[in-house]
């Protein structure tokens, strides 16, 4: 029974987060903020969520009422997302050089949701007694729900943060968590009626919701291959990278054939050091665009030569172990 929950919870759980980090193409998140937001989704988020909900549907229990509707309806949905997404906004406020735009936005509260929701749909397996049918409808077409909803707040950020004015998170944020709110509100709304009609409802929301995270995650590939060719075609000029550097960081393909000829030839010091090379010259990339757009702080003008530093030091090394062998 543990072992068939582990398995129908985690499985799809770390299908859906692989595939949400193949989405970032160009500025992959650092592992360890990336781990730890879904970390938060699985435990604290779900904590607080049940607690503040329990506090808040009280006084309804006190007097009688059913209290079932009105939590799925009102309070799930503006609690748990309220919840997840100031998780989203903490990392925007705090983790600043982490979060460069709206694709990053989308990134942070889908990883938050996700972990989120693997922990809820282990207890409704376990409530529901391992019933098949709730399994297969939870972790397949609504397996992306908490994902969703979530990553619309954090895209509301994203735009927060390509914006030269500091203070648009302000309303920018309440926006997006309110848009989110609304989609979870109508898909448990639509899934609480036990209609087919209901599911079907939900169905059209939810995937509603992930085309058009999806339209603007392309579309936010676009832009950053443009951003990347035009702050580094600069550095080309100046020596600090080769042509066939750049032509590499602009096509994942490129970036994945280079690193695995490299293990394969030069061996797994290499391999390493050329993914440490292609991440410092991304890294490079928007700096620079978020100096010249005016969105970075003023300290990024010296970790911008800083970058450069590393990124000619740590190709001395790829070049030193490539004589070696």
């Amino acid at each position: 029974m543990i072992l068939l929950l582990l398995l129908v919870t985690t499985i799809p759980t770390l299908l859906y987060v692989v595939m949400l980090w193949w989405l970032d193409k160009y500025e992959k998140e650092s592992w360890w903020l990336f781990l730890s937001a879904f970390a938060y989704g699985c435990l604290p988020a779900v904590i607080l969520s049940i607690i503040l909900e329990l506090l808040i549907e009280m006084p309804f229990a006190g007097i009688g009422g059913d209290t079932e509707p009105l939590g799925m309806v009102l309070v799930a949905p503006f609690v748990e997302e309220l919840i997840k997404g100031l998780a989203v906004l903490l990392i925007f406020l705090i983790f600043r050089r982490e979060f460069d735009g709206v694709l990053d936005g989308i990134i942070y509260g889908a990883v938050i949701g996700f972990g989120f929701a693997m922990v809820e749909n282990a207890l409704y397996f376990v409530d529901t007694a391992m019933d098949l049918g709730v399994i297969v409808l939870r972790t397949v077409p609504f397996g992306w729900n908490h994902a969703v909803f979530t990553a619309l707040t954090g895209a509301g950020l994203g735009l927060a943060r390509q914006s030269k004015h500091r203070w648009l998170w302000l309303l920018l944020f309440p926006l997006s968590l309110g848009i989110g709110i609304f989609f979870h509100t109508v898909h448990n709304f639509s899934v609480g009626t036990g209609e087919c009609l209901g599911v079907i409802l939900a169905l059209t929301s939810d995937w509603g919701g992930i085309i058009v995270l999806l339209v603007v995650a392309i579309l936010t590939w676009g832009q950053e291959k443009r951003l990347i060719r035009q702050e580094l075609t600069e550095e080309v000029a100046n020596g600090l990278l080769a042509a066939a550097d750049l032509q590499a960081l602009l096509y994942l393909s490129r970036r994945i054939g280079a690193r695995l000829w490299t293990w394969r030839h030069k061996g797994w010091q290499a391999f390493r050091l050329l993914g440490r090379f292609f991440y410092l010259a991304t890294e490079l990339a928007f700096r620079k665009h978020h100096l010249r757009r005016g969105t970075a702080d003023p300290s990024w003008t010296e970790e911008v030569q800083t970058l450069r530093l590393q990124i000619w030091k740590i190709r001395q090394q790829i070049l030193a172990v490539e004589s070696v062998r």
